[in-house]
């Protein structure tokens, strides 16, 4: 692309930027606009070096995708929306966890993290792919990437602490940067190095590196969210409400400004061409649709989300309700029968509940069931976890595919966070706990729904009986004749 096309194309992407403003009135509440007038400002952290995401130029001016998001937001925004400037993404986990910055803008939640953030819905979606000498075989899942054999990876990244617990047989060697992790598999010192496809091709540009190319991409894709300080949930609501408000068509000039381009620059890996024709195709198609239907169905839509909201969800919480929680329980024991996946069904029941009510009121008790929830959902976030309130103060979590030990390790989690949350309400403050009892296991084909609840409410029942604030996993097996 020559410089004059790319001035024109920087031009363009600035007056459509500009048609996008939205009055803030017209989207937040007063009570968040009130929130935000009396933080006065609200800071951001970014990665300095990781484009085409986002970086630190020479002018110290904030650039690359994450940029024209904070643009976008910043016209939705009553208050200053500020960068916290740093010098690596180390450091700027690190604001983040002092409190220096209230956002990260392009982030992954992982274990780590969840202590002192929480994050939006993702809003930003790339392939994550493998890159080899051109000589290796071609790689459709982590399983095809030999154990003996050392794999690159970018250091501090969400990536890494996952692909660590997921993947314990790889011989990860994490590098600050992707050149370093490239330069290592071009030399063969590593078997490959993985990323996801933005930051690895425009890495491979920027240093003319041709013998190598993206052998295969990997299922679990890089899914960025923006991270906002978990003491402020009023923040995450915030953010979430304005991440909404940013359209497809907007997401796509954004997109073809900052990959379109670099893809024009003589990068000529076939399998790279493929996925990534593949992936525009997609997006424009899906683009072209929403912008077709949009006026005709929007009544449709809306009618049916509330439709959908008022059937499905409970209206304290948000979360589902027990008529949503019952078909979709069947669906996940079915899954996990037919392909031997283990299935976790934790009953969880706030303790002494009732006391809450008498001593401090039914709005108090609310306030608890709704901060709980949002708890809940910071923990339990993954694509299949499905949160359910079963009735007044218990609540079900059903997830598919996480072993035992993984599940212990998120309740025992859980149980320490909710201990130390405090929960506010007006001039009103105090705690609470709440006892889990668990089933996890590859069920039976004998067992049914009944059963499988029934399972979790017995160790709830041991939970009780051992203090309360623990969570206990059923050992039982029962002995059941499915209804047909």
């Amino acid at each position: 692309m020559s410089a004059v096309a790319f001035k024109h194309s920087v031009i363009l992407l600035g007056l459509c930027l500009a048609s996008w403003s939205v009055a803030a009135e017209s989207v937040l509440s007063q009570a968040q606009i009130k929130h935000l007038q009396q933080k006065g400002k609200v800071t951001y952290c970014i990665d300095p070096n990781w484009l085409p995401f986002e970086a630190l130029s020479k002018q110290n001016q904030h650039t690359g995708i994450s940029a024209e998001y904070i643009r976008l937001l910043r016209r939705m925004l009553p208050v200053p929306l500020e960068l916290y400037p740093t010098s690596n993404w180390p450091a700027s986990l690190q604001a983040a966890k002092d409190r220096h910055c209230d956002l990260l803008t392009l982030a992954m939640p992982t274990p780590s993290r969840l202590e002192y953030l929480s994050f939006t819905k993702a809003y930003l979606e790339v392939p994550y792919v493998v890159v080899t000498t051109k000589d290796k075989a071609f790689i459709r899942s982590v399983a095809d990437i030999p154990n003996t054999s050392p794999v690159g990876i970018r250091a501090g990244f969400g990536t890494l602490e996952l692909y660590q617990h997921r993947y314990p047989q790889l011989q990860l060697v994490p590098y600050e940067d992707y050149e370093q992790g490239l330069l290592q598999v071009q030399a063969g010192h590593l078997y490959g190095m993985l990323g996801n496809m933005g930051s690895i091709s425009y890495s491979l540009q920027q240093n003319s590196i041709t013998n190598l190319k993206i052998a295969g991409r990997l299922p679990e894709d890089t899914q960025l969210s923006l991270a906002c300080r978990n003491d402020d949930p009023m923040l995450l609501e915030i953010f979430d409400l304005l991440l909404q408000q940013i359209s497809l068509e907007q997401k796509q000039q954004i997109n073809n400004h900052w990959l379109a381009i670099r893809y024009e620059q003589g990068f000529d890996y076939q399998l790279f061409w493929q996925m990534l024709l593949a992936f525009v195709l997609l997006i424009s198609v899906v683009s072209i649709s929403y912008l077709k239907l949009k006026k005709l169905n929007q009544a449709l839509i809306e009618a049916n989300i509330r439709l959908e909201q008022l059937s499905q969800h409970d209206p304290l919480t948000g979360l589902y309700n027990r008529q949503y929680f019952e078909p979709r329980v069947q669906q996940a024991l079915a899954l996990c029968q037919r392909q031997q996946l283990p299935l976790t069904l934790a009953m969880m029941d706030l303790d002494h509940f009732k006391q809450i009510n008498d001593k401090l009121g039914h709005n108090f008790g609310d306030q608890c069931l709704k901060d709980f929830a949002q708890l809940c959902q910071s923990q339990f976030q993954r694509k299949d976890d499905l949160l359910v309130r079963y009735g007044g103060e218990e609540f079900i979590l059903v997830s598919v595919g996480s072993d035992a030990e993984t599940m212990q390790l998120l309740l025992d989690d859980f149980l320490r966070r909710l201990e130390a949350h405090q929960i506010r309400l007006n001039h009103q403050h105090g705690y609470c706990t709440v006892s889990i009892g668990w089933y996890c296991d590859i069920p039976a084909a004998t067992m049914d729904s009944r059963s499988l609840v029934e399972l979790a409410d017995q160790a709830l029942y041991r939970a009780k009986k051992a203090g309360r604030n623990c969570a206990v996993r059923s050992t039982e097996t029962l002995s059941v004749t499915p209804d047909y």
